[in-house]
This record gives structure tokens, C-alpha cells and sequence, in this order.
């Protein structure tokens, strides 16, 4: 039942704070008015602010083996085959797009305004420092989907998102601000956040002080500033946690749902309830896997083809304990200890792998020790939201192969992905550059 997500919130503050103006393409169905401190704190427990994953966006990886024809048109099958527009219909509310601006604006409305209500300015600070990161984590996910990978070199120049920081929806529309002032941006809520949020939170819906650091590990990565998503990651990691061991579950359904998992630091879901629910494995992301590996076992159902067992009611899209230990092997063996990234992917490993056939495995170089980290992290992170962001990454730093999406029954090949192909980045959608036509475009 879709409403056991919320079984560990309180009861929801209907949310129906929105925007109409051509930018944000939200019209509003009703407005009301935080007066009190926690009337702002309920925004935070709200769906809205709750579901930020922006489901489209699975449709993109290569974990996935659609059931899509080239000829469909809807915005999963776009995203799919990498075309260049999500939504061509200027009729709707752009996917992606309108959403994750929706929550932005939502957030603003908190930032803008909490400060401003009777209360303990510790707790004000407290849900301020909670808005920031989802409005940070929201651009961020805005800027692996519209924005080209991030160069140092050309980040001054390339465009990034347009930065609303308003909640006047009749003001004009920001032009796009430069890829590097976007990651700056960022960074700072990120880093501000981080000194207001409190060590623990309510729930695991709720972020806290370490879940910030946990984003900021995952930009850093993204960025490929190694030394800072190592330090972050290691903040992150400060917090008392544990992993699950596969071997001691009795059975599937054993798995615990999101707010419940031990692995579970902030979970973030989607709007759409069969992501990742209901999803096909590719037979590249199935090739990782030995027949010994329990996460086979636990996540998925039926033996052809395999397929996602439980809804994102199970699944965080969020940030998981295991993505902050994976981005810590990563980052060591980048900088060159790949002593201390065997030793983490090892600790993980004999987690996940039937205590019966379990043995350490071994690297022989740094480069030896960063595919085997890579392909750890592909294992242990499948269908979590993040295998997008890492194609993109990889694929600057020359290490993705073409992608091809093959018909599911005759194996032909119905669309590709090659290495740095301009399709890594989404044009911005129709609807937004009718309104804005000035608006500098991606292709």
C-alpha cells in the first residue's frame, strides 16, 4: 500500500504552495500560507517534498531493459533512447523540469520566509538548513540531466541552470547562470546547511547534518574533485550506522522498506510508484553479477527476465551508507591507495556473496583496483538513481563503452549511446524555451 511509506511521519501537512509563472510552469491549485515555524516544518513532511527523485530519469541508464518501441513518443521512451527533447507536447508540464522547479520553488518559500516566524531560531535554522539541501540535491539532479559533465577548464563558460532563488512568480525569468557558478551554488547551500541541520532527524525522510555531507561526497565525485568526496564521505560516515548481511536474511521479504533499512542515511522516493519497481534488468548490468551474489537473490523476481521486486516504497533513491563507502574506495584508489579500496570493497563483498563461496578479492594496479571498484559500485548501486550521473562521469573520463538498447525478444539494436555523444545532455524542454525563447539551448 502506497501510504506505508509514510508510516513513521506524523500526520501530512497538505501541501499546496505552487507557482504559475512561465518559468516554473506550475499552476497553482490553492495557496496557503506558512504562518507558524511548524507549519514550515510540515512542508518538509510533505509528498512534495518527499518524492524529489525524478523518475524519468531511471529511464536513462543502462541498468534498464525497456519494453519501448523507437517510434514512442511518451517521455520514459525519450529518455530512454537519448533523444534530444523529453517532452514535446509545450501543453504539459515539462518531466524533470517542472517537478524538481516545483520543489525549488517550495523550498525558496521556506527559505525565504522561516526566519520570519515566532520560535526557537535553532529550530529555525534546523528546517532552513533542510529546505537548502533539497534545493541543492534538486539542482544537482537538474544538472546532470540539462547541463554538460563539469570541466574546470570550460565550467566558466558552459551553461548551467537559470538560479531562482525568488518566490515571486511574476518576476522575470533568470537567464542561465554558468555551469560553474550552478556547482558553486550548490555547494554553498550544501556547506551552509550542514552548520544549521542537528545531528539526528525524525525519520529517515528527514536529513540531517551527515546526509548533507552525503551530498556533498556525491557532487564531489561527480565533479571529480576526489580529495573533497573523500572528506565528505568520510563526515558522512561518522554518524553510527551499520550494514546489512545478506547471508543473515531469512528470505525476500525480510528486506526491510526504506525508513526501516540500517542502510538507509536520507531516502529520497519517487512520484511515479513503479520506480524502480517493475523494471527489467539490462543483460549488461545482469553480466556483473555471479550466480553466487545474494543481491540477485533479494531484489529480484523470476529467473528470465529478472526483474526489480519491490517499489520504491522498498527502494531509496536517496543516500544509502554503501553509496558513501563505494565513493570512499573510489576516491582512495584515485589518489592511489588501493589497499584501502580492496579492503572496502572486500567488507561490502562478503556482505552481498553466499558465505560459502566467498573469497577476497585481489587488485593488481590502480587501475586493476578502480574497475573492480566501479564494478562493485554498478553491482551495489543498481537502480538507485545513480547510475546516470556515474555514466556521465565515466564517459568524460573514457570509460563508457557504447550503450546500446536492444529489442527485448530479437536482440536488435534500436538506439545507441556512443562514447561523448551530445545526447548526454537533454535539450532544455519545449514548453520552457516557448515562454523563454531566448533562452540558450543545449543542441
Amino acid at each position: 500500500m502506497k501510504t506505508q511509506r509514510y508510516a513513521l511521519l506524523p500526520l501530512l501537512f497538505t501541501l499546496l504552495l505552487g507557482s504559475c509563472g512561465k518559468f516554473l510552469d506550475v499552476k497553482p491549485k490553492g495557496v496557503i500560507l506558512p504562518e507558524k515555524l511548524a507549519d514550515y516544518e510540515a512542508m518538509l513532511n510533505s509528498p512534495t517534498l518527499i518524492e524529489t527523485y525524478p523518475a524519468q530519469l531511471i529511464y536513462a541508464s543502462d541498468d534498464l531493459q525497456g519494453l519501448y518501441s523507437r517510434n514512442d513518443r511518451g517521455s520514459a521512451a525519450n529518455m530512454y533512447f537519448w533523444k534530444p527533447q523529453i517532452e514535446s507536447n509545450t501543453e504539459v508540464s515539462p518531466p524533470i523540469w517542472g517537478q524538481l522547479y516545483r520543489v525549488i520553488y517550495n523550498c525558496n518559500v521556506i527559505i525565504n520566509y522561516v526566519g520570519s516566524t515566532a520560535g526557537p531560531i535553532t529550530k529555525q535554522n534546523e528546517v532552513l538548513g533542510e529546505a537548502l539541501t533539497i534545493k541543492a540535491d534538486c539542482y544537482f539532479s537538474l544538472l546532470t540531466v540539462f547541463a554538460k559533465q563539469y570541466d574546470a577548464a570550460t565550467a566558466s563558460s558552459d551553461p548551467g541552470l537559470p538560479l531562482v532563488n525568488s518566490t515571486d512568480v511574476t518576476s522575470t525569468t533568470p537567464a542561465r547562470a554558468s555551469l560553474q557558478a550552478t556547482v558553486d551554488e550548490i555547494i554553498n547551500d550544501l556547506k551552509t546547511a550542514a552548520q544549521y541541520l542537528p545531528a539526528t532527524s525524525p525519520n529517515k525522510l528527514r536529513v540531517n547534518r551527515y546526509g548533507a555531507f552525503a551530498v556533498l561526497s556525491r557532487v564531489y565525485l561527480y565533479l571529480g574533485d576526489y580529495p573533497n568526496a573523500l572528506l565528505y564521505a568520510n563526515k558522512a560516515l561518522e554518524v553510527p550506522h551499520t550494514l546489512l548481511n545478506y547471508n543473515e536474511l531469512p528470505d525476500r521479504e525480510s528486506m526491510p522498506i526504506a525508513e526501516l533499512n540500517p542502510e538507509s542515511l536520507w531516502v529520497r522516493l519517487s512520484q511515479d510508484w513503479v520506480v524502480p519497481g517493475y523494471m527489467l534488468y539490462s543483460a549488461n548490468l545482469l553480466s556483473y553479477f555471479s550466480n553466487d551474489d545474494l543481491r540477485l537473490d533479494y531484489l529480484t523476481r523470476d529467473a528470465i527476465p529478472k526483474e526489480r521486486t519491490f517499489p520504491n516504497g522498498n527502494v531509496s533513491m536517496g543516500v544509502s551508507f554503501p553509496e558513501l563507502y563505494l565513493t570512499k574506495a573510489e576516491a582512495l584508489v584515485r589518489q592511489g591507495d588501493r589497499t584501502g579500496a580492496m579492503e572496502i570493497v572486500n567488507m561490502l563483498r562478503e556482505k552481498r556473496i553466499r558465505t560459502a563461496t566467498y573469497v577476497e578479492i585481489s587488485a593488481t594496479s590502480d587501475e586493476d583496483a578502480l574497475i573492480k571498484v566501479l564494478d562493485e559500485r554498478r553491482r551495489e548501486l543498481a537502480f538507485s538513481g545513480q547510475r546516470w550521473t556515474d555514466m556521465k562521469r565515466l564517459d568524460k573520463d573514457g570509460r563508457m563503452p557504447e550503450v546500446r538498447r536492444l529489442n527485448v525478444e530479437s536482440q536488435e539494436v534500436e538506439g545507441s549511446l556512443p562514447p561523448h555523444s551530445p545526447n548526454y545532455v537533454y535539450e532544455i524542454p519545449s514548453r520552457v524555451l516557448m515562454f523563454n525563447p531566448g533562452m540558450t539551448r543545449n543542441h
